[in-house]
């Protein structure tokens, strides 16, 4: 079965709010990531925080992280409930009103938000795509190609995916991101009738998907992994 990279730069950085041991093989994207969240104040913030479509769930998890710094007990329901007050108070208040507390809330859950988005670059930057030539259909909701391995030909589609919940709402709206998120997944299989096949998803985009698929080609067709 094909399998995602290792997680790097957002293992650091929860690492590092966390004060836990990680090796350092994104170094240089974290140190990027932290000289640009820890430079700026809450007005600044919350624009970056805007801009980057932050959900309920990820400012709970900054609100969380933040309240955990320092404690070494268990969690418990009542830390839960503090992570939820912190994080509604970040959303409902204008950044002029945030105390430290709702400044790091933030900048914790922009720490791995931005960390996250360095994953995925740093992945595709160490990818090598088959290049496919890709057919559209359904008003390009649908594309497909064929891939000739030395011994199996592959049969490759991208598609809307099936089955996938909606993406969760920002906290605050972006006039420029659209209302609702379209996600993506692509599907490879060989063989005869009955053939196997792998999918995976969900993708931010048709763009994305196709990518991973022709990586996908790459490692079928270089023996790494299998159907």
């Amino acid at each position: 079965m094909l399998e995602p990279g290792d997680v790097c730069a957002a293992t650091y950085v929860r690492a590092g709010l966390l004060n836990a041991e990680v090796p350092a093989p994104s170094d240089t994207a974290v140190l990027c990531i932290r000289r640009t969240v820890d430079d700026l104040g809450p007005a600044d913030l919350w624009e970056l925080a805007r801009g980057t479509a932050m959900t309920r769930g990820d400012l709970s998890w900054g609100a969380a992280a933040v309240l955990a710094e320092g404690d070494s007990g268990a969690a418990d329901l009542l830390d839960g409930l503090a992570a939820h007050t912190l994080a509604q108070e970040v959303a409902e208040r204008s950044p002029c009103h945030w105390g430290r507390g709702h400044t790091e809330a933030v900048r914790a859950a922009l720490y791995r938000s931005l960390a996250d988005l360095a994953d995925v670059l740093l992945e595709v930057s160490e990818s090598t795509p088959t290049p496919l030539d890709w057919t559209v259909h359904d008003n390009g909701r649908r594309y497909a190609a064929t891939a000739a391995g030395d011994v199996v030909t592959y049969d490759v589609l991208v598609r809307t995916a099936q089955n996938t919940p909606p993406a969760a709402a920002p906290v605050w709206h972006h006039p420029s991101l659209p209302a609702a998120r379209t996600a993506w997944q692509w599907r490879i299989a060989s063989g005869p009738a009955d053939r196997a096949s792998h999918s995976c998803a969900p993708f931010p985009s048709a763009l994305a998907a196709r990518h991973a698929a022709e990586c996908a080609i790459t490692a079928l067709a270089a023996g790494r992994c299998g159907l």
